[in-house]
């Protein structure tokens, strides 16, 4: 059969790529949900809920950006294998696309029953009961993603991964802001996060429900989750986008030249760091790191003048920084990679010039956002020191995603930066921060190492960890080099 046949071949692929091993990451989460959750519940008592709220941090904050890189990994293998061929041999295409939905739809099922079970699992060895709504969770969690498989597959064949990605998490905040909105039924990204609130037992802001407050009915969401499962698959299957990409500059045709041309040797140009730097700078012009900059100000400005204190910082801690250096220093290699070898020819400063750009841009992102805190409220001391917290775990962090993306691979940094935003959060962003274990959750430093002899173990950690990542950086590019 060859619907048979294009699975085999499709599951061919799958081996050995990035989308294999990401559902182990399903692993990690449900640890971290469990063991979390049963800190919490050591303090509060033994309840199920518990549990689930840390998984609540997942169904709210990375569901759609996950199925997005789970559905983005796959365009972006095919797009470099080709399809191994298969546009040009005598099939129709809708086998291979339903293979292809299949494979990822069962694919992002292993994540959360990994994700799910291992939560499922801390509970039944504690001995909670009703432990089968974990369970549950989960099933409807699925549901929920394949809505937005086929939506954000279409979409990353179309765009490209990263604006995928980038519409993913403005897909995903909309959600979970209109959860509750009377017209939820209107908004299609709020369907699966009020999909799983009554599970959850809580708002869409995962504050448990009030005693006798009642959930929402999740008749009408279900089948609304129901018909979009069914629509976004489907638009996927019967219709394949073009890519987009930008018209290309043809270049000028040259002046005629004169009969008898004279060469006149002229000055050697001059090689120095700060040129190394200004190419470095113009690299990712056109790719879009210089908009996402400027929307991210515009952002935190408007947080400023509308939140206290405590949105900012939280949104800078927990969302720009993690993610934010892990799509900067994404799409400045994108530029840089094709001709790396020629411009460290050239100019062999161009390494520490490029090495840099981001890191530059972290910290004028958390200068700025430092004095808005103050703007918004928050002391001028406190905005000091979180300023220095924020320089130095920023600079940690793009070292970091340098070292993975020269080294392994976007699909591992992207992953990477999911799951520490996920960790930062869960660590940092909670009761836990005050425990010991606000040590492993670096992102989160900038609000859980203000007190106390905190900052200055920070600070020491993060001087240690940039020159050890920096070396490591330096012998990715030297390896990358000799490729």
């Amino acid at each position: 059969m060859l619907l048979l046949r294009c699975l085999r071949a499709e599951t061919l692929r799958t081996k050995g790529s990035s989308v294999m091993w990401l559902p182990l990451l399903g692993i990690l989460i449900g640890a971290l949900s469990g063991v979390s959750g049963w800190y919490v519940s050591a303090a509060s008592g033994p309840s199920v809920q518990s549990l689930l709220n840390w998984q609540g941090l997942y169904i709210t904050g990375m569901a759609a950006p996950l199925t997005t890189l789970f559905a983005g990994l796959v365009v972006q293998r095919e797009r470099r294998t080709r399809s191994g061929g298969t546009p040009w041999r005598p099939i129709a295409p809708l086998a291979p696309r339903t293979a292809q939905l299949l494979v990822l739809a069962g694919l992002i099922g292993v994540f959360l029953t990994l994700s799910f079970g291992t939560t499922w699992v801390f509970a039944v060895a504690r001995g909670y009961s009703s432990t089968s709504v974990i369970l549950r969770a989960g099933l409807l969690c699925w549901l929920g993603q394949l809505g937005i498989l086929g939506l954000f597959l279409l979409l990353a064949k179309a765009a490209g991964l990263i604006p995928a990605l980038l519409a993913a998490v403005a897909w995903q905040v909309l959600g979970t802001m209109s959860a509750e909105s009377p017209l939820w039924w209107l908004c299609p990204p709020a369907w699966a996060v009020r999909l799983l609130l009554p599970s959850l037992q809580s708002h869409a802001n995962l504050v448990p429900l009030d005693a006798g407050e009642q959930p929402v009915n999740v008749w009408p969401v279900f089948l609304a989750c129901v018909l979009l499962a069914t629509l976004s698959p489907g638009t996927a299957l019967v219709y394949e986008p073009t890519r987009v990409s930008r018209p290309r500059r043809l270049p000028s045709s040259p002046p005629d030249s004169p009969a008898h041309m004279v060469y006149h040797p002229g000055q050697a140009p001059r090689i120095t760091f700060a040129g190394a730097l200004r190419a470095a700078f113009a690299v990712p012009r056109g790719r879009g790191v210089y908009p996402l900059f400027i929307l991210t100000l515009i952002v935190l400005f408007y947080a400023a003048l509308t939140y206290p204190p405590l949105v900012l910082t939280g949104l800078t801690t927990f969302m720009f920084l993690p993610l934010g250096t892990a799509i900067t220093v994404i799409l400045a290699w994108g530029g840089a990679a094709p001709a790396w070898q020629v411009s460290v020819t050239h100019n062999p400063a161009f390494r520490g010039a490029f090495t840099s750009f981001p890191l530059l841009m972290t910290a004028a992102m958390s200068l700025i956002a430092a004095v808005l805190t103050v703007i918004a409220g928050e002391s001028p001391r406190v905005a000091l020191l979180r300023s220095a917290l924020w320089c130095a775990t920023g600079a940690v962090l793009v070292l970091l995603w340098l070292l993975l993306v020269v080294r392994f691979s976007v699909a591992l940094t992207l992953g990477g930066a999911v799951v520490l935003t996920i960790f930062s959060l869960t660590l940092g962003g909670d009761v836990l921060a005050t425990t010991p274990l606000w040590l492993a959750a670096l992102p989160s430093w900038g609000e859980s190492a203000l007190v106390g002899t905190r900052p200055l173990i920070a600070l020491g950690a993060c001087g240690v960890l940039m020159v050890l990542l920096g070396a490591l950086v330096r012998h990715a590019y030297r390896r990358f080099e000799g490729r």
